[in-house]
């Protein structure tokens, strides 16, 4: 699940001389996983292009979804969420008691936040979630504007007037993450598996027709290219989107306008 980008300007009130937002990687911050699970996180990890400092991964001892303490719009009522901390990303006033913490550290740059049902219920789920969050990360490290896209993409597709059906994976960076958790899933698990479990997601769940077009139209195997599809989405509704700018954003934003986001997207 994509996070809550800062997509206004703003000033940061923080004193950041001597925060290194570089503290080593912690892939498992509350400690809460087993030796298997620890075993799989490598081996999920082992899949990603990840810095060697600056990160941290969080498997969450609690789901957040059915809280009344936290709006129907919290980030903390998602599956799983990639935070860039240091430009940020998130929902600071109103996050988990735990997670301010880490957040207040300035020790990482980066978080990865699973919820306990993302990563405890199968092994499966653990990895596939856990993946798709790994690839919204290195789609930040490479160019900002795939997440600031992204996000901007997924909060405001239902309401514009598309072709295409208003679900998660019609947003290119959703897509190429899905892909990702599915190619990662296969070398872990196998693939009759998986594609056992992506069938089993086309028939329960949330995300029925997500799952459906993934398996009838895609193939994991087969390279993404995320940078090309999101500026080819943008560029088909740029005036729609545009006034989508307009009216939400106004001249605070950092996107600016569609072209803008194009050409930064090419950088």
């Amino acid at each position: 699940m994509l996070m809550l980008c800062v997509l206004k300007k703003a000033e940061i009130n923080i004193d950041t001389e001597g925060i290194m937002w570089s503290s080593l990687n912690n892939f498992d911050y509350f400690q809460f996983l087993s030796e298997s699970e620890n075993e799989l996180l490598h081996k999920t990890t082992s899949n990603f292009k990840i810095p060697p400092s600056g990160v941290v991964i969080v498997f969450d001892r609690n789901d957040y979804h059915l809280s009344s303490l936290y709006s129907d719009k919290s980030i903390w009522k998602n599956l799983g969420n990639h935070l860039n901390l240091q430009v940020g990303d998130g929902d600071y006033e109103f996050s988990p008691p735990d997670i301010k913490e880490i957040i207040n550290s300035f020790c990482f740059s980066h978080m990865v936040w699973l919820s306990k049902r993302a990563w405890a219920v199968s092994e499966i789920d653990f990895v596939w979630n856990l993946s798709h969050e790994l690839r919204h990360l290195e789609q930040d490290l490479e160019n900002r504007y795939f997440s600031l896209s992204g996000c901007f993409l997924y909060s405001n597709l239902r309401g514009v007037d598309i072709e295409e059906p208003k679900i998660d994976i019609t947003v290119p960076t959703e897509l190429d993450a899905e892909l990702a958790a599915w190619r990662t899933v296969r070398k872990i698990f196998g693939i009759p598996s998986t594609d056992n479990y992506v069938q089993k997601l086309c028939k329960q769940g949330e995300k029925q027709e997500s799952f459906r077009i993934l398996l009838s139209k895609h193939d994991p195997e087969i390279q993404y290219d995320v940078r090309y599809k999101t500026i080819s989405f943008l560029r088909k509704y740029e005036s729609k989107l545009n006034e989508v700018i307009n009216n939400v954003y106004g001249k605070s934003s950092l996107l600016q306008n569609i072209d803008h986001i194009c050409s930064k997207l090419s950088e």
